[in-house]
């Protein structure tokens, strides 16, 4: 077997970073799979979550239950959700299947997605087991939107909110998200915040850009209060309506915000000449530097001992 190329494996990793949210009711596809309900199926406790899945992928089922119990407990509490309500994850061997049998149109890079009204999640196993440690990036994010969900009651949320919450609650950053970011807006590409208010681009680099500029938005939003989540989501549950509950909360109007957020994204990343006072690049820099001083300091090490053997008159035979 052939070993991946550096820039497959790449995109392999972005492919797994990011799971899809779809703003539409599943009302097609739910029935589709209740229908078609797959032979086995292994429920999650204390939770009421049942996962189904066809002969076979018996190991993958156990593996996103695992996921399951270890993430839910964090997730629900970082969304202030006090009971999680049971949903169902499917198993499904091609995505293909139920967008032919249901007419659902699903973007063909994406892995795992959350259907939030009908609470239902869907997974690629061919997609999913192409890759690795694909699941425990994956179906967090969509755990967060399931839950998210519950707590906000079915009011209307940006997409962009949504999708920085989910990132950040998987734990989906890293020093290659943050470059991927800096190049987007050093050639453009990035999109504005108030253009991802009702989905994401279709398009497999386009989104990328999206749940990163995403991505960026809740944490700008959010700074250091992130402990204010549970609160605010809870705000929006009992106003019904995102744009209220943000006007009120944070003092200002989105639009106001989506244009301070523009500044700061563009002056954080716009100039290269910031390249050289960034922290991914200043991580990576002391990185190399800590790894190079580490090896010079274990070669001179070596050296000394082998010189003090030297002055002691022992051979290599006497070592």
């Amino acid at each position: 077997m052939q070993p991946a190329r550096p820039d497959h494996y790449l995109r392999s990793c972005l492919r797994a970073l990011v799971g899809v949210f779809v703003f539409v009711a599943f009302g097609a596809a739910a029935p589709l799979l209740a229908k078609n309900s797959r032979t086995e199926h292994l429920v999650v406790d204390p939770y009421g979550i049942e996962i189904w899945f066809e002969p076979g992928h018996e190991k993958i089922a156990r593996k996103v239950a695992e996921i399951c119990e270890e993430s839910i407990p964090e997730l629900a509490e970082g969304v202030g959700l006090d009971r999680v309500e049971p949903f169902r994850i499917h198993l499904v061997e091609s995505i293909r299947v139920i967008e032919l049998e249901a007419g659902v149109d699903l973007p063909s890079w994406g892995i795992a997605f959350a259907f939030v009204d009908s609470r239902v999640m869907v997974i690629d196993v061919r997609r999913a087991t192409a890759a690795w440690n694909t699941l425990e990036r994956v179906v967090p994010h969509e755990l967060s939107h399931l839950l998210a969900g519950q707590r906000i009651e079915g009011v209307q949320v940006p997409t962009w909110f949504l999708e920085g919450m989910a990132m950040w609650q998987a734990r989906e950053w890293s020093l290659l998200e943050n470059w991927r970011l800096m190049d987007a807006v050093w050639t453009k590409r990035a999109p504005r915040l108030e253009g991802l208010i009702r989905g994401i681009p279709g398009e497999e680099r386009t989104a990328h850009d999206a749940y990163r500029i995403s991505y960026a938005g809740f944490t700008y939003l959010f700074d250091e209060r992130m402990a204010d989540l549970p609160d605010f989501l809870g705000h929006i549950a009992r106003t019904g309506d995102f744009g209220e509950a943000f006007d009120s909360y944070w003092g200002e109007g989105q639009g106001a915000f989506y244009g301070r957020f523009a500044e700061h994204i563009t002056r954080k990343y716009s100039s290269r000449l910031l390249l050289f006072q960034t922290g991914p690049l200043f991580s990576i820099i002391a990185v190399l530097f800590l790894f190079v001083f580490l090896k010079i300091r274990w070669r001179n090490r070596r050296k000394l001992k082998h010189m003090e053997r030297v002055d002691q008159g022992l051979t290599s035979d006497d070592w």
